[in-house]
């Protein structure tokens, strides 16, 4: 009797063992904790933003002038540096399309002189587009952080003449307005601030200046601007 309760106390043992055995390899077993990856949020190109600009142009200056019925024709290169500011805004829509209205104003180098002697005495002439501005719409396409794009609208300027003679500087302006396109492409650095690099083709149309006595004088003036910019975003 003795031999036998132990050997019945190791048998219950061993049942017991091999019990939670089994019940700890049916629960159960926790996945570890994966991390979910961050996923930025795509570029919005929607806002306001302000900017400078810096360029150079070429523009040609044609006229023909008119006295007396009798008519001469001749034109010049107006080239030169340019800088300005600009401000705008862009709407981007669910389809990538950007939409947007940028104005900006520039002033300009653009000049040209020429030094004559007609009847013994020395004449300086000198033509130059002072400043010019314009109000454009933009459409663009947005690529992530980069933009291309294409815009046209209305400019303003002023052209300046002036002619140097021994007895002093005698000095005309004219203020025209002129129809633009172009296009560029714009790209996000930094969190605020973008970079472009654009193409602009202003056109004035022909003009015409009357100054009494017969003596008339029609102009057209053309401009082809590539310049660089810095915008900061709101």
């Amino acid at each position: 009797m003795r031999k036998f309760v132990p050997g019945v106390l190791v048998a219950f043992a061993s049942i017991l063992a091999l019990n939670a055995t089994a019940t700890a390899a049916d629960m159960p077993v926790k996945a570890p904790y994966a991390p979910v990856p961050y996923a930025p949020a795509p570029y919005s190109w929607t806002g306001f933003y302000v900017g400078g600009n810096v360029g150079y142009g070429w523009a040609h200056w044609s006229a023909t002038a008119t006295v007396g019925g009798a008519s001469a024709s001749g034109g010049e290169d107006l080239n030169g540096i340019l800088g300005g500011a600009q401000v705008g805004y862009n709407w981007q829509l669910p389809s990538n399309l950007v939409l947007g209205i940028e104005g900006d104003i520039q002033a300009t180098g653009q000049s040209h002189s020429r030094t004559v002697s007609i009847g013994g005495v020395t004449l300086t002439e000198k033509d130059k587009i002072t400043y010019f501005a314009t109000v454009r719409g933009r459409l663009g396409y947005a690529m992530g952080e980069f933009m291309p794009y294409v815009t046209g609208g209305w400019g303003y300027g002023e052209l300046k003449n002036s002619v140097t003679v021994p007895a002093g500087t005698f000095s005309t302006s004219n203020t025209h307005s002129a129809w633009v396109v172009g296009g560029g492409i714009e790209g996000a650095i930094w969190q605020r601030w973008s970079w472009k690099i654009e193409y602009l083709y202003l056109n004035t149309g022909s003009f015409t200046n009357n100054y009494g006595g017969g003596i008339s004088l029609t102009n057209k003036v053309t401009d082809n601007i590539v310049r660089v910019g810095l915008n900061y975003h709101f």
